[in-house]
């Protein structure tokens, strides 16, 4: 990583979001580690995945960590605000919410298009076919993938009897 003496005075004038993204970074590492330890206790062929992506994911929330640190100590720390449009932020924050108590409640197939199509909507993204398309090639990659190629189970969903038939 370099780290220049060009971006200092971008910092000093307009303030700067490293805090936030050494928090974020140890959140991450956080959540991961929880994910782990949930998942150790699943059966092997079950864990693996899961402990794969978490742990990933907590080596780079030590690597983003790791990075503004070094930025603070050499004079640099990342320029700008966290978020340029907070409303949007939140917005997208409160979706992710609702999506994964939505999972639990109804299934994974109905909320999964309902967040491809209008988490990019709320984000300020406007082509609905695109965003319904790309949601519908990802809802059926996952299926196709977890269901049919590696025989896990989703949740139940208004759906599953539709799912249960292409078996």
């Amino acid at each position: 990583m370099e780290v220049t003496e060009e971006a200092a005075p971008a910092a000093r004038a307009g303030g700067s979001r490293s805090p936030v993204e050494i928090a974020f970074a140890l959140a991450l590492v956080a959540v991961s580690i929880g994910a782990i330890a949930i998942a150790s206790s699943y059966p092997v062929e079950s864990a693996a995945y899961p402990v794969a992506i978490a742990a990933g994911t907590a080596v780079l929330g030590l690597w983003i960590a790791l990075r503004e640190l070094l930025r603070r100590r050499h004079g640099v720390p990342t320029p700008g605000a966290f978020a340029h449009h907070a409303p949007r932020l939140v917005v997208a924050v409160a979706a992710l919410v609702v999506y994964f108590a939505a999972v639990g409640l109804i299934g994974f197939i109905l909320p999964s298009l309902a967040l491809c199509i209008l988490l990019p909507a709320a984000a300020g993204f406007r082509r609905w076919g695109l965003s319904a398309l790309v949601g519908i090639v990802c809802v059926v990659a996952i299926l196709l993938i977890f269901v049919y190629a590696l025989g896990r189970p989703i949740p139940d969903d208004l759906l599953s009897p539709l799912l249960a038939k292409l078996r």
